[in-house]
């Protein structure tokens, strides 16, 4: 199952991104051997050849049985190469796609758009880059916890330190108007880590962006959008607003059964970091004016060093691994063949897009579809590279470090973006093993904090000012691990005890309610509030700032854990009045919360055979749970089936393993 956390957001994706890796699956797809030949001479020039390759890759058998329509553009040399529809904007109306009035979301790509208003002040000297973005706020304050600024070039390159970088809705809840400012005054995060110091997907960051263009330029943002980048540009039939327009002309979304998306609207309801439309056309022409110095024909829409400084590296992990440029990302490293790479991706239910930009060699390429069923982008984006910039193969060698100076590297590490992700690192002869909830990898080291495994991927470890490893990126292509630091044993669980394994990666992952306490009472009940609370702390959920509606939840010490899940349908009361938070939680009661929430996530129904007593309303549930082998050792299969003991309270043990096996579940889901 490959669910993109990537920068899926404004709904249940905006979480499972982060959730489902971003991260991604991205990197455990293979690719079929291309059957046209690699261009004679390097860089897309021909747009005949350029076209007879993209529509070979289109005939391709796994690319064809999934796609609903697509829309791809190529630019090289200050000229548009390809700009072509495929497929269909609309399956049921068989409504082919039309590069030149077929709408898609273009999601997270909108960013890049954003950053190039930002970087339109910083021209006008009405923004510095470096300066503390305080003053731009205009009476909005970031809570900040580490004494250092938080400047306009961290919100542009995902190192703002926030504690959240995405803001989690229900499927269902949209409004009408939801004005930015609104929308970031609701969502305050708090600044936990130094900005700077550490790289995770920013969806906050880019919003902030666009409220601070509003408050310098005093016009809303989608109007400076407009007057400034949409207008010198000619783009069209581009726009930022759900209007009459884009609705008309908008491609139908898709999901993985290759069912149409309701339209829906995004929060806010004119969003910086994802809202944006666009045909292929319109594409076309910002990619060549960001290939151009800025300029388009006669207009202009940055200066020439304003493009480079936007276009430069500007966070990495490692000099050969590098993360950010102004707006632009770096995903999909492995497949730039030595060329220098920028890019941006996006995600949104039912539309997945990916614009990538050579500056070196002036060209690029944008492609965009409009189903989950279909997300083509890294494969497309694979075979244009290996077409026209082959690689040339080098075998990096491997360099002698001792156990010992390999034990410098051990620890667990956890993914900034989702908690539920980690890495465990463990010192060998001459290679670091990594585990992840699903697999084991040696990695051996080829340079100075620079590790590559068997597979060829790169991985690499960062220090932080006292000198001491703090980072590690590998695989999860969004944000970088953090070393966790260990804890000491609990008095009440040796290191053999049947459920440790649970208990302590539980705890390392933050699922345990009372971090600091030297007893975890294993064999103690559990209750539904600390249930729910285990599983927003353990995911990293942003907490609801509603207030319940339940009478027993009011002041409650999990009151707004509870109420998170409420509003995304994972909990529900007991009665219209009442909710029952202290009440012993039955293990039937717990699988249907982790069934539903994995349903939110897009698992799949698992079948299973059941004996003992189960609920009627919670069956499905317990299959579930039952067929992933979401529990412990307390539970045993027969040929009868399996006890899942359904009735049974929960037992503090019994949900870590219950939450440590989800989060494995989750992990392995990714590829990780």
């Amino acid at each position: 199952m490959m669910l993109v956390f990537q920068e899926r957001r404004k709904s249940r994706k905006a979480w499972a991104p982060a959730l489902l890796a971003a991260v991604i699956a991205f990197s455990a797809i293979s690719f079929p051997a291309r059957s046209v030949e690699a261009a004679d001479a390097a860089g897309p020039k021909d747009a005949k050849e350029v076209e007879a390759f993209v529509d070979e890759f289109f005939k391709r058998p796994e690319v064809a049985s999934s796609l609903a329509g697509s829309a791809v553009v190529v630019v090289g040399n200050d000229k548009v190469l390809l700009n072509k529809g495929y497929g269909y904007a609309d399956v049921e109306s068989k409504k082919p796609v039309d590069p030149d009035k077929t709408m898609f979301r273009i999601a997270s790509i909108s960013k890049v758009f954003t950053a190039t208003a930002v970087m339109q002040l910083v021209e006008e000297g009405k923004i510095d880059l470096d300066q503390d973005v305080s003053p731009y706020l205009k009476g909005v304050t970031i809570p900040n916890k580490t004494g250092s600024k938080l400047t306009m070039r961290h919100l542009l390159t995902h190192t703002t330190g926030f504690d959240k970088t995405d803001v989690l809705t229900a499927p269902d809840a949209t409004r009408k108007d939801y004005p930015l400012e609104q929308y970031i005054k609701e969502n305050l995060p708090t600044i936990v880590r130094k900005p700077g110091a550490a790289y995770r997907y920013d969806n906050l960051a880019f919003n902030y962006q666009g409220l601070i263009v509003q408050n310098v330029t005093g016009k809303p943002f989608e109007q400076v959008i407009d007057d400034q980048i949409f207008r010198p540009l000619q783009m069209t039939n581009s726009d930022f607003r759900m209007t009459d327009k884009v609705l008309e002309n908008l491609a139908t979304g898709y999901n993985q059964l290759k069912e149409p998306w309701p339209q829906y609207q995004l929060m806010p309801t004119i969003a910086p970091d994802g809202g944006m439309f666009a045909t292929g056309t319109d594409m076309s022409k910002f990619m060549l004016a960001q290939l151009n110095g800025g300029k388009l024909g006669e207009n202009r829409i940055l200066q020439e060093n304003t493009v480079k400084e936007m276009q430069r590296v500007q966070v990495g992990i490692h000099s050969e691994i590098p993360n950010m440029a102004l707006g632009f990302e770096m995903f999909f490293q492995e497949h730039f063949n030595g060329e220098t790479v920028i890019g941006k991706g996006g995600d949104l239910e039912g539309y997945h897009s990916w614009m990538w930009l050579l500056p070196e060699q002036k060209v690029g390429g944008f492609v965009v579809t409009n189903s989950d069923a279909s997300d083509i982008r890294e494969q497309l984006f694979a075979a244009f590279m290996d077409h026209y910039y082959p690689k040339t193969e080098k075998e990096r060698p491997a360099i002698t470090l001792t156990k010992a100076q390999l034990a410098h590297f051990e620890g667990s590490y956890q993914y900034l973006r989702a908690p539920l992700i980690y890495y465990k690192v463990k010192a060998e002869d001459g290679y670091l093993s990594v585990a992840g909830p699903n697999s084991t990898r040696k990695l051996k080291p080829v340079g100075e904090l620079l590790f590559q495994d068997e597979d060829g991927k790169l991985g690499a470890f960062k220090k932080d000012e006292a000198g001491n490893i703090s980072y590690f990126y590998y695989l999860l292509i969004d944000a970088w691990c953090e070393r966790i630091t260990p804890s000491p044993n609990y008095s009440d669980v040796p290191r053999n005890h049947p459920y440790a394994d649970d208990i302590y990666t539980l705890r390392d992952l933050g699922g345990v309610l009372n971090q600091t306490s030297t007893l975890f009472e294993p064999d103690g009940k559990t209750t539904r509030a600390q249930f729910a609370a285990q599983i927003v702390q353990l995911a990293g959920i942003t907490k609801s700032h509603q207030p319940s509606n339940f009478a027993d939840l009011k002041a409650h010490p999990y009151e707004t854990e509870i109420q998170t899940l409420l509003e995304i349908h994972v909990l529900s009361g007991t009665s219209a009045q009442r909710f029952e938070p202290d009440r012993t939680i039955t293990r039937e009661e717990a699988a249907v919360i982790i069934y539903r929430l994995s349903r939110f996530l897009g698992f799949p129904p698992i079948p299973a055979k059941l004996s003992g007593k189960t609920s009627g309303w919670a069956e499905e549930a317990v299959q579930f749970i039952v067929g992933a082998r979401l529990y412990g050792p307390e539970i045993k299969s027969t040929d009868e089936g399996t006890d899942f003991r359904s009735k049974d309270p929960l037992l503090k043990k019994e949900a870590a393993a219950i939450l440590n096996r989800f989060a494995k579940l989750f992990a392995s889901s990714a590829g990780i």
